[in-house]
């Protein structure tokens, strides 16, 4: 199957007005989207591996946290500048919850009391993201037609 325009139109993954800007700017330069989206891939491997490390800390502390909420800060505005809307909203509850707070009215969240508990909220916000991240992937590798 191939994917075009429409797919990512209508995949929920992929923000078309952002993702087509990036688009427009291979006019100026060939190539320039698929090789903004190509480091993207490689930051965002590494970020998903150290937040995941950090998840999986016996004993996390405030600054294993707040590292959590860095990383999750940094890997936001990478996929909001791409238009992955999903890794970029999945994101921005790593961010919060990093930072102990519940900006979403998540029900485990309302009762987290140690980091232990908001290691756990990170973690479905961890899953949902890094699901995001190998579906949008994958699609825009079938958009490219280039494995990324």
């Amino acid at each position: 199957m191939s994917v075009t325009q429409e797919t990512l139109e209508n995949s929920e993954l992929i923000n078309w007005t952002i993702f087509q800007e990036l688009l427009l700017m291979d006019e100026d330069e060939e190539g320039f989207a698929v090789s903004l989206v190509k480091t993207f891939v490689e930051q965002a491997t590494g970020i998903f591996q150290e937040i995941l490390d950090l998840l999986n800390v016996s004993s996390p502390s405030d600054d294993d946290l707040k590292r959590i909420s860095s990383l999750g800060h940094y890997l936001k505005g990478s996929a909001a500048a791409l238009g992955l809307q999903v890794v970029q909203q999945e994101c921005e509850r790593i961010q919060n919850y990093g930072n102990k707070i519940n900006f979403d009215d998540y029900e485990p969240a309302a009762t987290a009391k140690s980091s232990s508990d908001w290691v756990e909220c990170i973690r479905s916000a961890y899953t949902n993201a890094l699901e995001g991240y190998e579906k949008s992937k994958k699609l825009l590798s079938e958009f490219f037609d280039e494995e990324l």
